[in-house]
């Protein structure tokens, strides 16, 4: 026998059983998102997909997700990638971060620090160079 939501399916039009069924439940859940997306300081760290899953499975009580059980086990599977920095970091840290890389930047364009740069850099290759020949002058009294 059928479920209830298949009978519910095959005696009414898709648009009725989207107007009769899907739309009182879900309408209510978008205007929530709109209003918490719009109270929200940080909008671009939203996520309107999560609070629609979240909204539609609790029935308006908060929960987190790795508390919904075929979450959690989606999860233990596919685990989920890690949000982005620009969603965790707050504007302070972010501006720190970001004026510390201009700091260092604006530092490597020193004389002094380019030119002792590129000493190490032709250091580094003379230190390369002398360990490949003690490799093959060790390789060459062991295989003798």
């Amino acid at each position: 026998p059928p479920r209830t939501w298949q009978r519910k399916l095959m005696d009414v039009t898709p648009s009725q059983f989207l107007e009769r069924h899907i739309f009182p439940v879900l309408l209510p859940g978008l205007e929530e998102m709109l209003r918490t997306a719009k109270n929200t300081e940080r909008r671009h760290c939203f996520n309107p997909v999560d609070y629609i899953v979240a909204y539609l499975y609790s029935n308006r009580e908060q929960i987190h997700f790795e508390d919904i059980s075929f979450v959690a086990q989606e999860w233990a599977t596919n685990p989920r990638p890690p949000l982005p920095l620009s969603a965790t970091l707050t504007e302070d840290e972010a501006a720190a971060i970001i004026q510390s890389f201009y700091r260092a930047y604006r530092v490597r364009c020193w004389p002094d620090v380019t030119q002792f740069r590129e000493w190490q850099r032709g250091f580094r290759k003379e230190v390369k160079a002398i360990i490949k020949i003690q490799r093959f002058w060790r390789s060459r009294k062991t295989s003798s």
